[in-house]
C-alpha cells in the first residue's frame, strides 16, 4: 500500500511538470527585448526598449476623439443659447435647456448620438438642472438687477457688458458653463479615461481597430480630446476652447501650456510603444498639472473681482466663474485638495455677490494659493 502511495505521488507531480511544460510562462510579446518564443503564457516579466521616438505634436496613427470634439461643440452651443438671457427681456426655456443638456428635440446644428449629461459627474447632474432652472427663471424678469432683485446689470465701466444674475449676484450661466466644464471635461479626462479601468493593465494595448487604435490608445486619445487644444498646440493655438484657453491664460506664470501637452504626448508614445512606466508618470503630470491650471484660474478671477469690486456687473461676474472653478476641483479624482478645503474656500464667498467683502475674496484666494504653493504668484494670476 505504501508502495502504491509512492507511486500514485510520482505521478501526479510528473503530471504537474507536463502541464505547466504546455503553459511555459515567460515574456510572450515579439516586441520585447527578452521575447521569448517558447512562451505560451505571459508573467509580466517583458523588458521593452523605451529609446522610441516621440513626437513633437499630437500626431499618432489611429487617433479618435470625435466624441469629445462633439461635447465641446454641444457645450458651444448650450452656451450661445444661455447667453441670450444676458439682454434683458430675453426669457429661456428650462425644458429647452434639459433638451439640449440630454440632446433631444434637435436643438443643435449638427447630428450627433451624444449628450452632455450622460458624461457629466453622476452625482451632479441634478444641480445642473436645477441651476437651469433657476437661470429660466431669472430671465423672465424685466427690471435691472440689483441686490435683493434678479434681472440684467450692466458695467459702469463698460456698458456693452452685460450679465443676468438672481437676487444674490449669482450668475447661472457661469456655474453651468464652468460647472460643465468641470464635471464632464475635467472629470471625464482625469477620472474615467485616465483611471485604472481605461488604461489600466488589464486593458487591451494589443488589439488595433483602424482608426481608433488598441482600446488603451484610444483611451487615452479621448481624455486629450477633453483639453480643447489642437494636436500641434500650444505652437498653434487656433480653436483652443475650454481648459485649452483658460491653460493658456496662465501659461506665462505657470508653463502649463508645455508640461500638459508633453504629458499628453508622451503618454500616447509610451502606451504604443508599451512603456508603462512612462504611461504612469504621464498620468501623474496630467493629474497634477490639470489641476493647478483649475486653481489658478479660479484665483485670477478672484483677483479680477478685487479690481472690479465698484462694479456690480463685473465683480459678480467674476466671483461666479471663480466659485464654479473652485467646486470644479472637485473631480479629478486624484486631487491634491480634500473636499472640506473646496467647501471652505467656496463658503468664504458668501451666498450673496452684492454684499461679499474684498476680505472675503482674500480668503478664498489665499486659501487655494497656500494649498497650491502659488503664494508667490497668486497677485499675479
Amino acid at each position: 500500500m505504501k508502495i502504491n502511495k509512492q507511486l500514485l505521488a510520482l505521478v501526479i507531480v510528473a503530471g504537474t511538470i507536463s502541464f505547466t511544460g504546455c503553459r511555459r510562462e515567460g515574456c510572450d510579446d515579439p516586441k520585447a527585448k527578452n521575447y521569448d518564443p517558447k512562451a505560451k503564457k505571459s508573467d509580466g516579466s517583458c523588458i521593452y526598449d523605451t529609446a522610441y521616438q516621440v513626437p513633437a505634436t499630437y500626431d499618432f496613427a489611429n487617433v479618435s476623439y470625435t466624441g469629445q470634439t462633439e461635447r465641446l461643440n454641444m457645450l458651444d452651443e448650450l452656451v450661445t443659447e444661455m447667453k441670450k438671457s444676458n439682454t434683458q427681456g430675453t426669457a429661456l426655456s428650462a425644458q429647452k435647456l434639459k433638451e439640449m443638456y440630454s440632446n433631444e428635440g434637435g436643438h443643435f446644428s449638427f447630428t450627433s448620438a451624444n449628450q452632455l449629461k450622460n458624461k457629466t459627474f453622476a452625482d451632479d447632474i441634478a444641480v445642473f438642472e436645477n441651476y437651469m432652472d433657476k437661470l429660466a427663471a431669472a430671465s423672465t424678469s424685466t427690471t435691472p438687477g440689483s441686490n435683493g432683485v434678479a434681472g440684467v446689470v450692466a458695467s459702469t465701466i463698460d456698458g456693452s457688458k452685460k450679465y443676468l444674475f438672481d437676487e444674490n449676484g449669482i450668475e447661472y450661466l457661469q456655474l453651468i458653463e464652468k460647472g460643465l466644464m468641470g464635471a464632464i471635461t475635467y472629470y471625464q479626462a482625469t477620472s474615467v479615461y485616465l483611471s485604472e479601468d481605461k488604461i489600466g493593465a488589464a486593458v487591451d494595448n494589443t488589439s488595433v481597430e483602424q482608426d481608433k487604435g488598441t482600446k488603451m490608445e484610444h483611451h487615452w486619445d479621448e481624455a486629450f480630446g477633453y483639453f480643447g487644444v489642437p494636436k500641434d498646440f500650444p505652437a498653434n493655438k487656433s480653436g483652443i476652447r475650454y481648459y485649452g484657453k483658460y491653460c493658456d491664460a496662465r501659461n506665462t506664470l505657470m508653463n502649463s501650456n508645455k508640461t500638459l501637452m508633453d504629458g499628453f504626448i508622451k503618454g500616447r508614445a509610451a502606451i504604443s510603444n508599451k512603456d508603462m512606466v512612462t504611461k504612469d508618470q504621464m498620468i501623474k503630470v496630467i493629474h497634477e498639472e490639470w489641476e493647478r491650471v483649475v486653481a489658478a484660474t479660479a484665483i485670477s478671477y478672484l483677483n479680477k473681482a478685487k479690481s472690479d469690486f465698484g462694479d456690480d456687473a463685473l465683480r459678480n461676474h467674476d466671483l461666479s466663474e471663480a466659485l464654479a472653478f473652485i467646486k470644479a476641483l472637485k473631480y479629478n479624482s486624484a486631487k491634491k485638495i480634500t473636499n472640506p478645503q473646496i467647501d471652505n474656500a467656496a463658503n468664504a464667498l458668501g451666498s450673496n455677490f452684492y454684499e461679499i467683502t474684498q476680505a472675503a475674496i482674500e480668503s478664498a484666494r489665499d486659501q487655494l494659493s497656500t494649498i497650491y504653493i502659488l503664494d508667490s504668484i497668486k497677485t499675479s494670476l
